[in-house]
């Protein structure tokens, strides 16, 4: 599988590795593996999808901590998964987050569900393209280094 470094995920996803390293010792973001003392960092397509997904979440002006808390439930979802292709037809969304809903409020669906989500008219609704955000971000990652990630 290939994986990539602090520095890499955070100019791929347009932020700092100083502010990647801090919403991992804040505990915003949880990497996909533990860290073992004297070892690097090393992120999957599962953090770089979230990482990027976050990074789409920012220009809607999200709290660092709303954000986490929708990456989370991404991550969950992304759990079971094998690479970026299996969510292939599918949206992220948040509708209305935070208010209490009949309905899940944040998730991985595919189009009908989301139209049925829309049916509702929500107040608010961020949609993100998973898969398109991950594909720009590893697509910012030199080619020479993302074909010759480490396997972990």
């Amino acid at each position: 599988m290939k994986t990539w470094t602090i520095h890499e995920v955070a100019d791929a996803c347009a932020m700092t590795k100083g502010e990647l390293s801090q919403w991992i010792s804040r505990g915003h973001f949880r990497p996909s593996g533990a860290v073992r003392p004297g070892q690097r960092r090393r992120f999957d397509w599962r953090d770089l999808a979230c990482l990027a997904v976050m990074s789409a979440l920012r220009k809607h002006c999200l709290s660092i901590n709303a954000m986490a808390l929708i990456v989370s439930d991404l991550r969950d979802d992304l759990a079971g998964m094998n690479d970026i292709s299996d969510i292939s037809g599918r949206s992220f969304f948040c509708a209305d987050w935070g208010k209490k809903q009949p309905y899940p409020t944040v998730g991985l669906v595919t189009e009908t569900d989301l139209f049925a989500v829309l049916k509702r008219r929500p107040d608010t609704v961020i949609i993100v393209d998973v898969a398109a955000v991950y594909h720009d971000a590893a697509g910012a990652i030199p080619a020479v280094t993302a074909t010759g990630g480490a396997a972990q």
